[in-house]
């Protein structure tokens, strides 16, 4: 008959609970993605052009800051702005494009403020799922102890959250 050290059953009992609480942290901050991608989009549908830019980012920064809580993560609002901005970098010219030419459309009385409105909704909204789910890649990352939470803010951080976010965007383009 084989003996069963009462260690390991504890050992396996908190990583299994280290795993459960993994996966609820996470199951939280994509809900939280998710109810930012309908802000944002209900954001960008907004006929007026070229207002909504900066709207939208103060929407992705707030985003990130409910993930940081449901990390347990506090940083600073300017540093994530910076991170947004950074990563919305990497698909820049993307991005840009389709947010003149939606904002070009709202000018146009009518059909093309409905047209640039949808356009410029659907943009928010995937810019905003990209960006989310890329940062809860780089939270997990730290979560995780392969990025130091200090280094988030720097080129590691940056550099990891374009990369999550660059293949967030061309997930979204399937």
């Amino acid at each position: 008959m084989e003996t069963t050290n009462k260690c390991d059953y504890e050992d396996d009992l908190l990583e299994e609970l280290q795993g459960y609480k993994y996966r609820e942290m996470f199951e939280k901050a994509n809900n939280i993605v998710l109810g930012f991608v309908a802000s944002t989009t209900a954001t960008g549908a907004v006929p007026i052009p070229f207002a909504d830019a900066p709207l939208l980012v103060g929407q992705q920064v707030a985003m990130m800051i409910a993930i940081n809580k449901v990390f347990g993560f506090n940083i600073q609002r300017d540093a994530l702005q910076s991170l947004v901005v950074a990563a919305l970098g990497v698909s820049g010219a993307t991005v840009i494009g389709k947010t003149v030419a939606s904002n070009l459309m709202k000018l146009v009385p009518g059909a093309g403020s409905v047209a640039g409105g949808a356009v410029s909704a659907g943009t928010a909204g995937v810019i905003t799922l990209a960006l989310g789910k890329a940062y809860i890649e780089v939270c997990k990352a730290i979560k995780m102890g392969k990025l130091d939470q200090n280094a988030l803010t720097k080129k590691e951080g940056r550099e990891m959250l374009k990369k999550a976010f660059k293949e967030q965007m061309k997930k979204s383009k399937k």
